[in-house]
């Protein structure tokens, strides 16, 4: 991930994960989905737990991993897809959502020949939602016997005009039956939010920092945080929002870098199914 300038890992069905680093996030329980953060860059808030997905407000992008086993029922699917969709309903006015994952549910929607129930189901959640599909092409993801596409990637409109290159990695070995898909996330420079302006590395630091400043800063990134669905009851879900609202309040206290030192939004994504 280093070589290839990877800033964030999607993991659906991952085969382990680093539970004391803060560098990973995952669903309740198994931990059937999971997100890496590899780059400093990224910005880490409203996080979001679920027995079957995890998500995160990444750079002010709301950002949702997946996973559905193939031997659920198709009821239990059913109210995976409830409770997606209820979380996606509720994020915040404005902010735009990537939803990503295994959901072993086939359609011609996302490039596949063949459509299951599943497929139908989530097709149907999807154009609820008004999320735009942006799997490219008719290349399997799941290689084995005739290939399947089982790995999808969805975004809100306002978003999907950002995700550059969207592609499927045939040739890149991963130890998983699943192969690697990677896509881009262009900055978004025309309108701003106040989520998506924390995007970059660091601050002006050359004149020190006001010590009143920060702590005004660390009450606002509190009171501003009110009332938003964030999940704190494990030490995990408190070290990031912890780290969201410190670089909130540095964000307050500290000019921003000159434009050279200026970082972007998360420019590489990269997801896998195992």
């Amino acid at each position: 991930m280093v070589e290839e300038k990877i800033d964030v890992a999607l993991i659906s069905d991952p085969y382990r994960i680093d539970a004391h680093s803060t560098s990973w996030i995952a669903s309740t329980g198994t931990n059937r989905a999971a997100i890496f953060i590899a780059s400093n860059g990224v910005t880490i808030a409203n996080v979001v737990r679920d027995p079957e997905f995890i998500s995160a407000r990444l750079n002010g992008v709301q950002v949702y991993c997946c996973y559905a086993s193939p031997n659920q029922p198709l009821e239990d699917f059913g109210d995976l897809l409830q409770r997606l969709g209820d979380s996606i309903r509720s994020t915040q006015r404005g902010v735009p959502v990537l939803v990503t994952g295994d959901f072993n549910a086939r359609s011609a929607a996302w490039g596949d020949w063949v459509e299951n129930r599943r497929g139908h189901e989530l097709s149907s959640l999807v154009e609820s939602l008004d999320l735009v599909t942006l799997n490219e092409g008719s290349t399997p993801t799941f290689p084995r016997g005739a290939g399947s596409i089982v790995d999808v990637t969805f975004a809100s409109e306002t978003l999907a005009i950002r995700v550059n290159n969207w592609r499927v990695l045939e040739s890149v070995f991963n130890y998983s039956d699943h192969h690697y898909i990677r896509y881009s996330l262009a900055r978004n420079r025309e309108s701003p939010s106040p989520a998506a302006s924390n995007t970059f590395c660091g601050w002006e630091t050359s004149g020190g920092i006001d010590s009143n400043s920060f702590l005004t800063g660390m009450l606002l990134a509190e009171w501003l945080e009110q009332g938003i669905g964030q999940d704190r009851l494990d030490a995990d879900s408190e070290a990031v929002n912890l780290r969201a609202r410190v670089t909130a309040a540095c964000d307050y206290a500290l000019p921003p870098p000159t434009s050279s030192q200026s970082g972007e939004d998360p420019s590489a994504l990269v997801e896998r199914g195992d």
